[in-house]
């Protein structure tokens, strides 16, 4: 008798029936559905199983919002980290002037390495990160005034 599941990949909700064919064998059938609302409480009485049960599918908590941390001042720039991920170097610090376009860290993510490059011409203001920092998307990683 095939089970069914309610499995939620990137925000998007499907319905998964999952039969056992044979020794090794799984088909597994799904379909996307509309809306979600969770199930409503079921009370259980004592079910004498034959079988032990399967465990629940297992779906990952959203990752935690950043802490809040001080506004950048009025009218600067602020560059934030585009994806999760390790700072691995940092080129400037504050003081160092720049200019559009030029490198102010590397941050790795996915085993790439992805130069972080200056939105604007100015000087950096502050540095928030430092190598070995890891950081989460949207995180603030250098203000540019």
């Amino acid at each position: 008798m095939p089970k069914r599941f309610r499995v939620v990949v990137n925000g998007k909700i499907y319905e998964v029936e999952v039969e056992e064919l044979g020794e090794g064998s799984v088909r597994v059938a799904s379909q996307p559905t509309q809306a979600y609302a969770p199930p409503a409480p079921v009370a259980s009485a004592p079910v004498a199983q034959t079988q032990p049960a399967s465990p629940a599918p297992v779906v990952p908590a959203p990752a935690p919002s950043p802490a809040p941390s001080t506004p950048a001042p009025a009218g600067a720039t602020t560059v934030s980290a585009p994806m999760p991920g390790k700072i691995l170097k940092v080129s400037v610090q504050p003081g160092s002037a720049v200019k559009s376009g030029e490198l102010l860290l590397v941050l790795e993510a996915m085993k790439m390495e992805n130069e972080i490059l200056s939105p604007a011409s100015g000087t950096v203001k502050e540095v928030r990160v430092k190598a070995g920092d890891s950081v989460n998307t949207g995180d603030t990683l250098v203000i540019i005034a």
